[in-house]
């Protein structure tokens, strides 16, 4: 306001002076460094008013040091959007994952997941402090300008421990030349970081397709049942068009099947569809990672097909090392055979290059969980709400630990004003326990109700059964809860809240039907 005589209602959003002259000096600062000998660079970075100070130095810049047998962490942070159409925004988001996507094949790097990187984007921010947050050791950041088919990149790394600049170029290309722009970008960072980038297989070899797979993806990473439906009918679209573009079926696929997590759809209403585009993708693109993560999911969540999901997920991590994603789905898996050592491994490799991932942080904690390990499951559900709040698997978790120590006013406090089946289900556990059996009815009534105008999984009023001791009904539910392929269900083996139902001959039956020894 007082540099350029604004009055105290001026609102940047319509008055672009403060935009305009910070490019203008940005352009100055560039001009005036092309030809300066001076010892100190003063930058603006793009997106930011706050000025940076470094040394320049006559010697090349420093690399990360890698600690012998140690793995450097890298951290790509959201790329700014400089583009004329606010829209663009994701096209931008999506070239930030191309490039941390290159960096995950790399072996020897640990590269911290989309998740954790993306709690800062549009926040003004130290890069130490992002470093201390995330473990890592360099910060990619920068930004993306679209204007038609032109396109303006500007990449930057900076090590973490002073702020110092390694390694920055500037790309003034056409659009058709963005997938060489990624790939150049990572094999940038992995020269710096002293290890070999491989050679990779474009995914996305039309334009347009990449473009608006983008785009949906884009909904997917909101994880809203909303936003997923949207992304479905993109990509429905996108299929039609482009009907050998593999990214597409995985997408629906994945999309899909992350509904049937939230309880929208019944796993059982669209297994069919889920199986035909999972397979469908891989066979298209066997080379993905992400494709083998999507297959992987379907053969063991949906079909109970626990050694094929192995070897999918063993495939998915050795294209690609850093796939914080196979590392949570193969954890899951193991954790549903009983393996509960090898899950947690997995669930601290995924944590590891995703430190911000409430779900992450909710699943080591039920890994605690059934190791009776309470303590330790608290402070990761504690963690977890940190990070997110109101996420409702770590809710639900709670609830369970609670039940578990037997803490059945917790599980009331916790869970009385919750809307999620599972959660009504537990908490009329809860009621039962307590003496409170009319207020467990109420609960399963409420599931009544709810379920006849929209799908209610039969878990929710299996483990209100199994509170009040109905166990003829508990079996019931549960054979259809499987047959609803509904997730938490392919937990049967290990879940300690099933344990009244263990010595019943009924129970080895519900096992069998998921592939499963007790």
């Amino acid at each position: 306001m007082e540099v350029f005589d604004r009055t105290a209602d001026y609102d940047p959003n319509v008055d672009a002076i403060v935009r305009v002259e910070a490019r203008r000096l940005r352009g100055k600062l560039k001009a005036y460094y092309e030809s300066a000998t001076d010892p100190v660079l003063i930058g603006l970075r793009p997106g930011s008013y706050v000025p940076i100070f470094r040394w320049l130095r006559a010697e090349p810049a420093p690399r990360v040091e890698i600690k012998p047998g140690g793995r450097a962490s890298v951290a790509v942070l959201p790329f700014i959007n400089m583009s004329p159409e606010q829209e663009q925004e994701f096209f931008c988001d999506g070239i930030t994952e191309e490039i941390l996507n290159s960096l995950t094949q790399v072996a020897g790097l640990n590269v911290i997941a989309r998740t954790s990187a993306f709690q800062f984007k549009g926040v003004a921010i130290d890069i130490r402090d992002v470093g201390q947050r995330l473990g890592a050791d360099l910060v990619i950041e920068g930004s993306v300008r679209k204007a038609g088919e032109q396109l303006r990149i500007t990449a930057q790394a900076v090590e973490t421990v002073g702020g110092h600049h390694l390694w920055s170029k500037t790309f003034k290309r056409e659009m058709k030349d963005i997938f060489a722009i990624q790939e150049e970008i990572a094999g940038g960072i992995a020269d710096l970081l002293r290890v070999h980038a491989p050679a990779r297989t474009v995914s996305h070899p039309n334009l347009d397709a990449y473009t608006r797979y983008l785009s949906a993806r884009f909904l997917i990473h909101q994880q809203t049942p909303e936003a997923l439906q949207a992304a479905v009918r993109q990509l429905r679209e996108l299929i039609a068009m482009f009907p050998d573009y593999a990214p597409g079926y995985s997408g629906i696929a994945a999309a899909n099947g992350l509904l049937c997590l939230f309880g929208v759809v019944s796993g059982r209403d669209v297994y069919e569809e889920v199986k035909e585009f999972a397979e469908r993708g891989y066979a298209l693109d066997p080379e993905s990672a992400e494709t083998c993560t999507v297959l992987g999911g379907l053969r063991s969540w949906f079909e109970h097909r626990w050694k094929d999901a192995e070897e999918l997920y063993d495939r998915a991590l050795k294209l690609q090392p850093g796939h914080a994603a196979a590392h949570v789905y193969h954890g899951m898996a193991l954790l549903c055979q009983g393996h509960v050592d090898e899950a947690a491994s997995s669930l601290r490799r995924s944590i590891e290059l995703d430190p911000l991932s409430a779900s992450d942080c909710a699943r080591m904690a039920y890994v605690h969980y059934l190791k009776d390990e309470y303590r330790l499951a608290a402070n990761h559900l504690e963690r977890a709400f940190e990070l997110d709040r109101n996420y409702p698997e770590a809710r639900f978790y709670e609830g369970l630990l609670h039940f578990r120590q037997e803490d059945y006013e917790g599980v009331v406090h916790r869970m009385s004003s919750s809307a999620a089946p599972l959660d009504i289900g537990l908490l009329a556990a809860a009621y039962a326990r307590i003496g409170r059996r009319q207020s467990a009815t109420e609960c399963v009534e409420k599931l009544r109700r709810s379920a006849e105008t929209t799908f209610v999984t039969p878990l929710g009023a299996a483990f209100a059964a199994i509170g009040m001791a109905d166990f003829d009904r508990a079996f019931h539910l549960l054979s259809e809860a499987i047959d609803h392929r509904t997730n938490f269900v392919n937990l049967l083996a290990v879940e300690p809240f099933f344990d009244p139902l263990r010595k019943d001959s009924r129970f080895p039956k519900l096992l069998k039907k998921l592939h499963l020894s007790d």
